[in-house]
């Protein structure tokens, strides 16, 4: 008690640094509660005593790299299941939503959406933030960044695309919003981490009926067929093998 006593007098006071115009401020804040946030005991803490009230003026800083260390922050707050309700309840996808829709090219924006994807994905997995993240908006931008030509991004967004599919609804939206096509261009990179994340996104976009047919229409089956053949990996290979399934032709 006297530690979360302790960090709440803490916050307070970093709140008033956060909201700075001095974007120097900004960033050593962002980055202390980014290296904070790494700590499974004090993921929940950071929480529960109003740190998503801190990141949100890092997470709509000028500085690309406050956003970042702001997004890299709310990844590692995410991994904990207690805090992906509170998270969500709190704006916390409203935020990441956001930044995933950060206009721009280069490293700096490159790496905002990596880590803002990131922590997206972690929220998909609860089921009830399936629905928000669709609700704000949060798939259009995802399917964008699942095309990005930087590997490390396109794998967090396609990770975040194939757990938020785990929803009948948010299947079929994925499929109509044109998110099979990157999808399946990821799955012939030869990136070990996109391999694995655009097979288990197709696995889990291709239950639908209607998606069947989009994914069997862009040659998907032959993809995931060459996929299954050249991949190192046992996993990768077994979600080729059940998206195949799924579509009703031979592995």
């Amino acid at each position: 008690e006297e530690m979360t006593s302790d960090l709440r007098t803490h916050l307070t006071r970093l709140i008033a640094y956060a909201e700075s115009a001095d974007t120097s401020l900004q960033q050593e804040v962002a980055e202390k509660l980014a290296n904070e946030a790494v700590k499974p005991a004090r993921q929940q803490q950071i929480v529960e005593v109003g740190g998503l009230k801190l990141l949100l003026p890092l997470t709509e800083s000028r500085d690309m790299e406050v956003r970042r260390l702001a997004a890299h922050a709310l990844a590692n707050l995410s991994v904990n299941a207690d805090n992906q309700v509170t998270m969500a309840d709190q704006g916390g996808i409203e935020m990441l939503v956001t930044l995933v829709e950060t206009a721009g090219e280069g490293p700096a924006i490159d790496a905002v959406h990596r880590q803002a994807s990131k922590a997206l994905a972690n929220l998909g997995v609860n089921a009830n933030n399936k629905e928000k993240i669709s609700a704000v908006g949060g798939i259009s931008p995802l399917i964008n960044l699942a095309g990005s030509s930087n590997p490390a991004v396109a794998v967090e967004a396609i990770a975040a695309l194939a757990n938020l599919a785990v929803n009948d609804g948010n299947e079929i939206e994925i499929a109509e919003k044109g998110g099979i096509a990157p999808i399946l261009d990821a799955a012939t990179s030869r990136d070990a981490d996109l391999q694995s994340q655009s097979a288990r996104a197709l696995r889990n976009l291709s239950v639908h009926p209607d998606n069947k047919k989009k994914i069997l229409e862009l040659d998907g089956a032959e993809v995931l067929r060459r996929l299954g053949r050249t991949v190192d990996s046992d996993k990768v290979r077994q979600q080729v093998n059940r998206a195949l399934a799924n579509l009703g032709v031979d592995a």
